[in-house]
C-alpha cells in the first residue's frame, strides 16, 4: 500500500525516475556518443538513425502510457519501464554491433516513454510541483556528462555505460516503491497552475509549438557533444559542456515555473523558446570556448523548463485528466524528436559538419515560440491569480 507522501516527496520520487529514464536512458547516448561512434564504426548518419530509433520507441512508449495512465496496470507498466531502462543501458556495454544497438536503443526509448508519462502523471496526481519534478531530467544529464568526462581515457568505451546502468538501477528505487500504486486524485490536487482563459492559446497551438520544440531541441540534444569535440582546440571541453547542460537543466524547471507564475505561462514559453534558439545557435556561429559554454548553459537552462511550462499549460487546459494531456503533448513532442535526428544526421553526413543542421533546428524552436504569440488583438496576460 502506498505510504502518505508530501507533494515535494512525490516530486523527488518522480524526479529520480526521470533522471534514470530520461537523463540516462535517453541522454547518456549524447554524452557518450563520440566514443560510442568509434566503437560501433558509425558515421553521423548511423548515429542519427540510432537516435531516431530510440525516439520512435519513445513515442510508442508514450502512446501506450497514455492509455495506461488511469489503469490498474499502470503500476506494472511503470516498473517494467524502470527495469528495462537499466537493462538496456547495461546491455549496451556488451556489444558494438550497430544492429544490436538499434534494438537496444529502441527498447530504451519505449521504456523512457512509459516512465516519463506514468511517473509524471503519478507525481502530478499527488500535487507534485512540476518545477521540482522535471528537474530530475537535468540531474540525470549532469550525471551522464560527469561520468563521460571523468572516465579515464585508458578505460574501455563500455565502462561508462556500465556505470550509468548501475545508476539507472539505483536512482528509481523510491519511484518503484511509492509512485507505481495508483491513487485517486482529489479536486484540490488537480487545481490548475494557471487559468486556462488567460493563456491566450488552446491545446492545438500548444501542441504545434511543442512539436517544433521536440523537432529542434533534439538536434542539439543528440549532436552537441560530438560537434564541440570536432571544433579544433575544444576537444577536451566537449564532455564538460554536457555536464554544464545538465547542471543548468536541473534548476531550470523551477526557474521557468517561477517566471511563468510571474508573467504568465504564454510569455514564459515564448521567452524560453527564443532563449533556447539563441543557445543552440551560438556554438554554430562561433568556434570559441565561450560560445560552446554559453550555448550549453542557455540550452540546458531552457529545454527542461519548456517541458515544465508546457505541462503546466496543458494541465490548465485539461485539469481533470493530467495523464491524458501529458501523453498527448509528449506524443507530438516525440514525433518531432523522431524527425529531427534523422534529418540532422543526413544533412551533417552530407556536409561533413553538424552546424548547419543545428542552425535549422534553432530556427524551428524559435518558430515554435512565435506560434504562441497572440493572434490579432493581444490577449490579456495578467499573471495567474493567487490561490489560497
Amino acid at each position: 500500500m502506498d505510504r502518505p507522501r508530501t507533494p515535494t516527496r512525490s516530486a523527488v520520487d518522480g524526479a529520480l525516475a526521470l533522471a534514470a529514464a530520461m537523463g540516462i536512458g535517453r541522454f547518456a547516448y549524447t554524452a557518450l556518443l563520440p566514443a560510442t561512434q568509434r566503437a560501433l564504426g558509425a558515421g553521423d548518419g548511423m548515429a542519427g538513425a540510432i537516435a531516431s530509433v530510440n525516439l520512435a520507441g519513445y513515442l510508442v512508449g508514450v502512446l501506450a502510457a497514455r492509455h495506461l495512465a488511469a489503469s490498474p496496470a499502470r503500476a506494472a507498466a511503470l516498473r517494467v519501464g524502470l527495469a528495462a531502462t537499466a537493462l538496456a543501458t547495461i546491455l549496451g556495454a556488451a556489444t558494438a554491433a550497430p544492429l544490436a544497438w538499434l534494438a537496444l536503443r529502441g527498447a530504451a526509448g519505449v521504456a523512457s516513454g512509459l516512465v516519463f508519462v506514468l511517473a509524471s502523471a503519478a507525481a502530478l496526481e499527488r500535487a507534485a510541483p512540476p518545477g521540482e519534478l522535471y528537474g530530475g531530467v537535468g540531474f540525470g544529464i549532469a550525471l551522464s556528462g560527469a561520468v563521460a568526462a571523468l572516465t579515464p581515457a585508458s578505460a574501455g568505451w563500455d565502462v561508462p555505460w556500465l556505470a550509468l546502468g548501475l545508476a539507472a538501477v539505483l536512482l528509481p528505487i523510491p519511484a518503484w516503491r511509492h509512485l507505481a500504486p495508483v491513487v485517486a486524485p482529489t479536486p484540490r490536487e488537480l487545481a490548475p497552475a494557471d487559468d486556462a482563459a488567460a493563456l491566450g492559446f488552446g491545446l492545438g497551438r500548444l501542441s504545434a509549438a511543442y512539436f517544433l520544440e521536440g523537432l529542434g531541441y533534439i538536434v542539439s540534444g543528440t549532436f552537441a557533444v560530438a560537434a564541440v569535440r570536432r571544433t579544433p582546440g575544444l576537444e577536451a571541453l566537449a564532455p564538460w559542456t554536457w555536464v554544464l547542460t545538465g547542471l543548468a537543466a536541473a534548476p531550470s524547471a523551477l526557474f521557468w515555473s517561477a517566471v511563468g507564475r510571474r508573467v504568465g505561462l504564454r510569455r514564459a514559453l515564448v521567452l524560453a523558446h527564443l532563449t533556447q534558439a539563441v543557445g543552440m545557435a551560438l556554438p554554430s556561429l562561433s568556434s570559441s570556448a565561450a560560445a560552446a559554454l554559453g550555448g550549453a548553459a542557455l540550452f540546458g537552462g531552457t529545454f527542461v523548463g519548456i517541458v515544465a511550462l508546457a505541462m503546466s499549460a496543458g494541465r490548465a487546459l485539461a485539469p481533470a485528466s493530467p495523464g491524458r494531456v501529458v501523453g498527448t503533448l509528449t506524443a507530438v513532442y516525440g514525433v518531432g524528436q523522431i524527425i529531427g535526428p534523422i534529418a540532422a544526421g543526413a544533412l551533417s553526413q552530407r556536409l561533413g559538419d553538424p552546424r548547419p543542421a543545428v542552425l535549422v533546428a534553432a530556427g524551428a524552436v524559435a518558430v515554435g515560440g512565435l506560434l504562441l504569440l497572440p493572434a490579432g488583438r493581444p490577449a490579456r496576460l495578467a499573471p495567474p491569480a493567487h490561490r489560497p
